[in-house]
């Protein structure tokens, strides 16, 4: 990256971005040219949005402030922490949408934020517009840009499952400049430059703005208005097909109305290049959070990512629930072994390092370097699904399935390394070759990567809540569950797998959620955690959960929505927990299972013998 602004800072990167007066002068600035504000503590690390859009900023000579956790301050002062900048003020909710940090699935109060100093909450609800009605305040006549995962998902009008109703663009309801939508360091900069040189800041790529009527683009696609979609909630899914058809570089500027005024969703960039990707993670990161945070307890949400590396960005499962397509992209975008490997090498020779990569992977491990020639331009194949019902041939697999393999023989032999986890989920479907074979990279990964249990994601067992999942078959995964525990066998290694599943997504009826629990009970599995489904906007999934029908199929799929019907769901999967009897029972006899429930009650007397002879034996041991 080269330092483009005629206020380039000399000297070294900061150790960190300032985020007081006090660092700014420390630093010798007299001013900042951006301020980044964030409801997230300040984590100076790769895995933190605000931390590698404030780096990006610098490493382009930028002088950039993070005021973090603004409300923090109990005289709220939080706001007065840095001066106004001269630029502009870039605002984020955080690292999560603020109202999933906020409230359980069922809208119960968390009590504990990770993302802040010392797991303190406190985050405002709906951070982005709370944040840029301050940043109005504290810094008036200045741009103020939204982006983020809460922003993203929320450009154009969407479903909000917190008040159970369709509002408006968040765009709309910040009254912000511009919203930024997806991976933004090259858009940010953009703006940067932009804005320095007096230019406009209309249609630019991955950003959303609002304008007039008589504005729109003449070639723009007209989606359904907020208010058509709000007298109608089918329209959702007109709006998800536009969406899902114009997310490439070649596509067509999108034009909500909302009142008198007019959305525009410009197309996204093309996929970042590997010399960019690189440079973005090249940068002097601390890979810890502010020192100001050491008295709160620091913030937890960096200990399982402190020692990671993140091999790429992107996507291409397109599970129904996930936002992250809408975000990353659907195109794998990943880093160069050079890249990965000088971080290793990094990591290996920090002084509080102690031989573990705990991580290297990405959103999906084994995507590293996989891709296509339509994917690479940013283009989908709108004609099939990459990896459902099977892997698309046009991908790679193969060929970069193996370089995956390589790339972690090479980390996990660089001196000082001792173990080099993936702790990354793994997609089981992806590590067999066009034969049925397993590829050489899955005995790597049992033999030398998996810190004691591997990490699937099944989701379901019923191939009907599957198919609305876009994931495999359950028989797909019970193929690979038998061939892992062979080659544990093989290898004498004590492993396990660790499964995910979701209760109350759309099309789990009473049937298909007994279905899975059989399958849970066969194996005398019962998790501890359980994801309960949230429906996160702009996914297929709150599609399906909007309008009782799935946008790809038009099939009408149940919706569990009662309190009632979720915790049964929930009860199901956790059947060992004392407190999930009752709805068991209740379960499985208004479905006619007296078969089941005998087995149910079988195996709860199986668990009870096994837990008080491990309490006799750890009496008799004392």
């Amino acid at each position: 990256m080269t330092k483009d602004s005629k206020h380039t800072r000399a000297g070294k990167p900061a150790p960190f971005l300032p985020r007081t007066r006090a660092e700014m002068e420390r630093l010798g600035w007299d001013e900042l040219d951006v301020l980044l504000v964030t409801g997230d503590g300040y984590v100076d690390h790769p895995s933190f949005g605000i931390a590698v859009i404030g780096r990006v900023l610098e490493a382009h000579g930028y002088k950039v402030g993070i005021l973090d956790v603004p409300e923090w301050e109990p005289d709220g002062s939080g706001w007065k922490r840095l001066p106004a900048p001269r630029l502009f003020v870039g605002v984020s909710a955080g690292t999560i949408d603020s109202m999933v940090t906020n409230y359980t699935a069922s809208k119960k109060i968390r009590r504990i934020d990770v993302y802040r100093p010392g797991g303190k909450s406190g985050r405002p609800n709906r951070a982005t517009i709370s944040y840029t009605a301050s940043a109005r305040q504290h810094f008036p006549g200045l741009p103020v840009i939204v982006g983020g995962l809460e922003a993203g998902p929320r450009r154009l009008a969407y479903f909000d499952y917190w008040d159970e109703t369709i509002r408006r663009s968040i765009l709309v309801d910040s009254k912000a400049d511009l919203l930024v939508w997806g991976m933004a360091e090259r858009t940010v900069v953009e703006i940067a430059r932009r804005i320095e040189a007096g230019r406009t800041l209309s249609s630019l790529p991955n950003t959303c703005e609002c304008v007039k009527k008589d504005a729109v683009p003449a070639d723009a696609r007209l989606v359904p208005s907020w208010e058509d979609i709000k007298a109608d909630r089918q329209k959702l899914i007109e709006l998800f097909h536009a969406v899902r058809e114009e997310n490439s570089p070649s596509s067509r500027t999108l034009a909500q109305p909302h009142g008198e005024r007019v959305v525009l969703q410009h197309p996204p960039l093309p996929p970042a290049s590997q010399e960019e990707v690189d440079s973005f993670y090249d940068l002097p990161f601390a890979r810890r959070w502010h020192p100001d945070h050491d008295k709160a307890g620091g913030i937890a949400a960096l200990e399982p990512v402190r020692w990671s590396v993140n091999t790429h960005r992107g996507c291409m499962a397109d599970c129904s629930f996930c936002s992250i397509t809408f975000h990353q992209g659907r195109s794998i975008q990943s880093r160069s072994e050079e890249s990965i490997l000088k971080e290793t090498a990094a990591l290996a020779a920090h002084h509080d390092f102690r031989g573990t990569i705990t991580d290297v992977g990405g959103p999906t491990a084994n995507m590293w370097g996989l891709g296509c020639k339509l994917l690479e331009k940013g283009e989908a194949c709108l004609g099939r699904d990459c990896l459902t019902p099977d892997p698309c041939p046009a991908l790679r697999l193969d060929k970069t399935t193996e370089g995956y393999r390589r790339l972690l023989g090479l980390v996990r032999t660089t001196k000082g390394v001792k173990h080099a986890f993936v702790s990354s989920g793994i997609r089981y479907d992806m590590l067999r070759d066009k034969k049925g074979e397993l590829l050489p990279l899955h005995h790597d990964l049992v033999e030398h990567h998996v810190p004691g249990r591997m990490k699937l994601a099944p989701e379901h067992a019923s191939d009907a809540v599957l198919a609305a999942m876009n994931k495999p078959r359950f028989e797909v995964y019970e193929e690979y569950e038998a061939a892992y525990k062979d080659e544990c066998k093989d290898l004498g290694r004590d492993q396990h797998l660790v499964n995910y599943f979701i209760v109350g997504h759309p099309g789990t009826d009473l049937a298909a959620a007994i279905e899975l629990f059989e399958k849970l009970l066969e194996r005398n599995y019962s998790p501890e955690q359980v994801q309960e489904f949230i429906p996160l906007p702009m996914t297929r999934a709150c599609v399906q959960y909007v309008t009782g029908k799935d946008p790809l199929t038009m099939q009408d799929l149940h919706i569990p929505r009662g309190e009632r019907e979720r915790r049964t769901q929930k009860s199901l999967v956790r059947w060992k927990a004392p407190e999930s009897r009752e709805l068991v029972e209740l379960a499985l006899r208004e479905a006619g299972r007296m078969d089941l429930l005998a087995k149910f009650h079988a195996a709860l007397k199986r668990s009870q013998h096994r837990r008080e002879s491990a309490r006799l034996d750890l009496d008799t041991c004392g």
